[in-house]
């Protein structure tokens, strides 16, 4: 994986990765458009207005949307109901879309609004650019998704100067927002109306940042349960090389190999080699449940960077000869591709953090863990990590409740016109706050090794271990009384979301394997 950080710009207009997403969505990097990106958009424009001249019966060019796609509209009108369509689609409500997930969205309509074969025109997306690079964030709420249309209407309704957007740490109206940032609105034209809230824009952004999340979460897993696989004094005979020949998946396999590099040189296990016949699950599968859940994680990421680099508006112009084309209608807009994909992600995050939490709850278990009850030096008044595990529990809950899929969902739209819905905006924002919660979970587990680590006095963790326990006890202190540990938390999953935890390891024993 690349580090997003260290991504200079990014530049539209051939393949664009996930991590690229996350440098523009997370990290401010700025946009540019290549002259294949910008020769492309002007071409396939030509087509529109050529349809448009020729008054053709074109879906979304000459004729309204949905079931509307009946009724032709004059060419004095074509301006009018495109704005209408942005205005009329902006219904989605409550709560809005953090900073970063309504620019992960925005990168990700640019990218696909610019394939040449939607007839945006350079103007529009250009605009949408300038949002991104002078920090301009649409006011758009979370709520109210079949799998497009509503968060995308919110979004383009900032440049045309309507809707909201923050600018500065500021919610001010669209053309306020666009004043400050000096920002000239756009009117915009024939098909864009309709071009801006098709697709899967939403959906698509918001599981790149998922995908790149859920890939640092799986590396991070291997890391926090090696540490407590040590602490719990485990074996390193679960990890086989030769258990897992006979076994070939490949992420099991490198699961295993993570976890013998990680721990090759711990003190304590090697002290206590043997010290039980065989560890529990939550220890000795390992290879086997994280590696099944980075599987689909692989496979997801696979799926997005498709997706991401894919036309899916309706309808796509494709050209037939150098001054004519045509307009072939059809349904790449729809997201079950990045929906089955979100949802399947809940599923694998949920099956590691189940197993994290009960890695947890054996090394604050003085029935099991041949530690001190709750990891407490000083019991009696105190009660030790006792209740982090309980957050880890709760928190575990919270997430079985995200893994239900929402794209076997279905409610008719637009007379039934649209009959099926993939749903894949719910299962996008389900994966989303799917990796908020485990990278907790996955905290309260490292913050408890760690603290484990501290009743090893004469014995030497593995070196790699040791670098996590260094790394934490910079902000994170041995808990002797009992104190608020909430900041001690949010603390551990912010290294967790920056990489920091895996770039600590790494730098020890070189890349961690996928």
């Amino acid at each position: 994986m690349i580090n997003p950080i260290t991504i200079e710009k990014v530049v539209l207009g051939s393949t664009l990765t996930i991590e690229e997403v996350v440098a523009i969505a997370r990290y401010d990097k700025k946009v540019e458009f290549s002259k294949e990106y910008i020769d492309r958009v002007l071409e396939s424009r030509k087509l529109v207005e050529k349809f448009s001249n020729e008054e053709r019966v074109v879906y979304g060019i000459t004729t309204g949307l949905g079931d509307n796609c009946r009724e032709f509209i004059n060419k004095a009108d074509r301006e009018i109901i495109q704005i209408n369509n942005l205005r009329s689609h902006a219904t989605s409500l409550g709560a809005p879309l953090n900073r970063e997930c309504v620019r992960a969205i925005m990168v990700a309509m640019i990218q696909q609004l610019g394939s040449g074969y939607t007839g945006i025109r350079l103007e529009t997306v250009d605009k949408i650019r300038e949002l991104l690079n002078k920090g301009v964030t649409p006011f758009a709420p979370r709520h109210g998704s079949v799998g497009y249309i509503g968060i995308e209407a919110h979004i383009a309704l900032v440049i045309i100067g309507e809707g909201k957007a923050y600018y500065k740490g500021q919610l001010l109206s669209g053309a306020e927002a666009l004043r400050e940032a000096r920002i000239e609105p756009t009117v915009i034209s024939s098909k864009e109306g309709l071009s801006l809230v098709s697709g899967t824009s939403s959906v698509t952004g918001l599981t790149c940042l998922s995908i790149y999340d859920a890939m640092i979460i799986g590396k991070t897993n291997d890391i926090s349960g090696s540490m407590s696989l040590e602490v719990l004094k485990g074996t390193l005979m679960a990890m086989d090389e030769r258990l897992m020949a006979v076994r070939p998946h490949a992420n099991q396999s490198s699961t295993a190999y993570n976890i013998r590099t990680i721990l090759k040189d711990s003190e304590i296990l090697e002290k206590y080699q043997g010290h039980r016949v065989q560890d529990a699950l939550s220890l000795r599968c390992m290879p086997q449940l994280h590696g099944a859940a980075k599987k689909s994680i692989a496979d997801g990421k696979v799926t997005i960077d498709i997706e991401l680099n894919s036309s899916v508006d309706n309808p796509h112009l494709f050209k037939t000869s150098s001054d004519n084309g045509v307009a072939v209608m059809g349904c790449n807009a729809d997201a079950a591709y990045v929906g089955i994909t979100a949802d399947t992600l809940c599923i694998s995050i949920g099956n590691m953090v189940k197993m994290s939490e009960r890695r947890i709850d054996r090394m604050v278990n003085r029935y099991v863990s041949d530690l001190p009850a709750f990891l407490n030096s000083n019991p009696g008044l105190n009660n030790g990590l006792m209740i982090p595990q309980y957050a880890a529990a709760g928190i575990v809950g919270e997430i079985r409740l995200l893994t239900h899929p929402a794209t076997v969902d279905n409610v008719p739209t637009c007379a039934f016109q649209e009959d099926y819905v993939s749903m894949g905006y719910n299962a996008a924002l389900k994966a989303y706050n799917c990796m908020e919660l485990a990278r907790y979970v996955i905290a309260i587990e490292i913050m408890t090794s760690v603290q484990a680590q501290d009743f090893y006095k004469d014995l030497k963790p593995a070196t790699a271990t040791k670098a996590v326990y260094d790394l934490v006890r910079k902000d994170v202190l041995f808990v002797n009384e009992d104190r608020n540990m909430h900041p001690d938390m949010e603390c551990i999953a912010g290294l967790i979301k920056e990489g920091a935890i895996i770039a600590a390891v790494e730098r020890v024993v070189g890349e961690l394997k996928f």
